[in-house]
């Protein structure tokens, strides 16, 4: 394979992908050239692998609320050097300057110009890797300009907005090869990786189907006044869309061997109405706010219908802007049985304790529990954090809450204000 994809080989290989669609596209698009857990794979298939790095040199672009926690989070880990960091508001990165230098690292190089700043960063710092957690739009814009420049790249969910962008990011990464990857958090939790352990032991038989979804009420965070509401409520005025749609879809990618075996064929997308974000400005906002007059054409549930090459077929769905619990579904179901989550279930005909009655996932934990959780889990005890012990359905709910709280403190607090 050479370095630069012919415009022939970009046209065969968009032709084949262009029915994923735009948003639901960014995760599978944006995992590109040979993600580093299948790097032996990528390599046999003839694409590029990095060889491993003693140290890793990173630049961080947005250390706001997520990208705060990914920084401590990167600290933590044996090997990271955090070496830049860069975000419009300079009080931020003195903030993480301060973390990286407790934890006994020199002070990083700051880069606070301005939106544009990452791009000097890119250009100027001697890093193995620039990862960023701004605003959905500039993920691209910071990704491209990393490659470009000589790094690796890794972002937070989703990657890109739209198909276009999916695309810069894989023929970026196939050109400069430099890997880009999309850091989606929910593929490593307990369950999922449970579900993927029993998977590859067969013990579901051969999958059928997944049901995967972001259901999650955002609407305080939406409009709130620091943070995500900044930006986040924006893309509902102007997309109709399953805008994220991760969380739910990577799992189910991983046990389905999306892009390892078979691959998403076609989808069709379908909203419905718009009303949630426009009855919370009515019944929350004051009559003067100008977010009462904002427009929205997000729909308030969308569901995606996807059939893969194989002839698999997932369903997932969105909904952020009604109110309801937490839920990201987590359904996978084959000829043998299934696993449903949310309560997290699993019947197994012929292993089950019942016929036609489901177990409770803890109890299949003790055969399958997945190596790496496994390892986490005695090290914490080890050291007495104790990761393990939250059941484990509630393990992204918490991390999602723990994330959201502030800000959720925030709107509440002004909207008790006019009745003090």
């Amino acid at each position: 394979m050479s370095d630069t994809p012919t415009n022939d080989d970009l046209i065969t290989r968009r032709d084949i992908l262009k029915a994923g669609g735009a948003v639901l596209g960014a995760s599978v698009a944006t995992l590109v050239t040979g993600a580093p857990a299948e790097a032996a794979a990528a390599q046999d298939a003839g694409f590029f692998a990095a060889p491993p790095m003693e140290t890793v040199r990173i630049g961080y672009v947005g250390v706001g609320g997520q990208g705060s926690v990914h920084v401590r989070n990167l600290l933590n880990i044996p090997g990271v050097r955090i070496a830049a960091l860069c975000d419009i508001v300079p009080e931020k990165v003195e903030r993480a300057s301060k973390w990286v230098m407790d934890a006994g690292q020199p002070k990083p190089a700051a880069y606070t110009r301005g939106p544009h700043d990452f791009e000097r960063l890119c250009e100027t710092e001697d890093l193995d890797l620039v990862y960023t957690a701004t605003p959905w739009e500039w993920h691209v814009p910071v990704c491209t300009a990393a490659m470009k420049n000589g790094k690796h790249a890794a972002t937070e969910v989703p990657a890109a907005m739209s198909l276009d962008d999916c695309w810069r990011l894989v023929e970026d990464a196939e050109k400069f090869r430099k890997h880009c990857l999309l850091m989606e958090n929910c593929n490593y939790d307990r369950m999922e990786m449970m579900v993927l352990n029993m998977v590859r032991q067969g013990v579901f038989g051969e999958v059928l189907h997944g049901e995967g979804g972001y259901l999650h009420d955002l609407r305080d965070i939406k409009f709130a006044d620091q943070g995500e509401g900044l930006w986040r409520r924006a893309w509902a005025t102007k997309m109709n869309a399953n805008v994220y749609p991760t969380h739910g879809l990577g799992p189910l990618a991983n046990c389905m061997d999306i892009n390892r075996g078979d691959r998403f064929d076609y989808i069709v997308t379908v909203a419905g109405p718009s009303r949630g974000l426009q009855l919370f400005a009515a019944e929350h906002l004051p009559a003067d706010s100008p977010k009462r007059s904002e427009r929205y054409v997000l729909g308030d549930v969308n569901v995606s219908l996807i059939k893969t090459a194989n002839g698999r077929t997932l369903v997932v769905s969105h909904c952020t802007n009604l109110p309801r619990p937490y839920s990201r579904v987590h359904m996978l179901q084959g000829t043998k049985g299934l696993f449903q989550g949310y309560p997290s279930r699993v019947y197994v005909e012929g292993r089950s304790k019942r016929n036609d009655q489901w177990d409770d996932a803890n109890d299949w934990l003790a055969e399958y529990e997945h190596p790496l959780w496994k390892d986490t889990n005695a090290t914490d005890r080890r050291e007495g954090h104790g990761a393990g012990g939250l059941p484990p359905d509630q393990v992204s709910a918490r991390r999602e809450a723990d994330r959201h709280e502030r800000l959720r403190r925030g709107v509440d607090q002004r909207r008790r204000a006019p009745e003090r």
